[in-house]
């Protein structure tokens, strides 16, 4: 649906929210599909999604965080970097399934809850030994991070898609991707599809001073204020020695 409506310019409907972000009426289309085809299947799931009411009741066993296209910004532009992004989290907040689906690049990531994540149906995995950190260090950042962070002591080369998940992602998919950072302005529906993906082959996820993402103060909408970390261990240590907020 995302994508036939990409490429026909006139399908797109791009304007502005109140808060100033792009929406265009696929990420409304999207998302009330999603919302309803999980609401038929399970009534009694809660159902977050960046265009819908918020409704959050914490006596269900799992929440979905929908971002029906995730990147809206560069997809209105007719640029290839944007997802589907779906995240479930069950009761204590622990994102425990996600997929996100990159139709333009390409890329299905799936993990299911108990298993562990894939790419187009193969089995994801970290590298085996940590990569330097050197000139060829590929780091994902979003547009918006020279306002955030000091990145003149990192090395390597900073590359940016347009979509937070699909950033947070990447060193899963592609060993040359060292790592990746997420700024300030991110919400619970960018996150959680991808922190799932993570955690499921057991990358790091956190907030740069080390302390686990927390999604209880971001029920009601509001935005991360921290800087947050993707990786494998090593690299992310190594990341943290050479950037500092500003």
């Amino acid at each position: 649906m995302a994508l036939e409506a990409q490429n026909d310019l006139r399908a797109l409907g791009r304007s502005l929210k109140a808060d100033g972000s792009i929406i265009t009426q696929t990420d409304q289309r999207v998302e009330t599909d999603l919302t309803e085809q999980i609401r038929v299947r399970d009534p009694g799931t809660n159902v977050l999604g960046e265009e819908s009411v918020w409704s959050y009741d914490s006596a269900k066993l799992y929440t979905f965080c929908i971002d029906p296209i995730d990147g809206t910004d560069v997809y209105s532009q007719g640029m290839a970097g944007w997802c589907v992004s779906v995240g479930l989290l069950d009761r204590a907040l622990v994102p425990v399934a996600g997929v996100l689906v990159a139709p333009r690049l390409g890329l299905t990531f799936v993990a299911d809850v108990g298993r562990a994540g894939t790419l187009n149906g193969r089995a994801l995995s970290l590298p085996a030994e940590p990569l330097p950190l050197k000139e060829r260090a590929n780091l994902m950042i979003p547009s918006r991070s020279h306002r955030f962070l000091d990145l003149h002591r990192f090395p390597g080369k900073c590359r940016s898609l347009g979509s937070a998940a699909l950033h947070l992602v990447y060193p899963l998919a592609y060993q040359a991707v060292y790592a990746a950072i997420q700024v300030p302005g991110a919400h619970i529906w960018d996150i959680a599809g991808a922190h799932a993906l993570c955690r499921s082959v057991g990358a790091t996820f956190e907030y740069i001073d080390g302390r686990p993402v927390d999604y209880a103060p971001l029920l009601d909408g509001r935005a991360f204020e921290e800087v947050i970390l993707s990786g494998p261990r090593a690299q992310v240590d190594a990341l943290k020695s050479v950037i500092t907020k500003i």
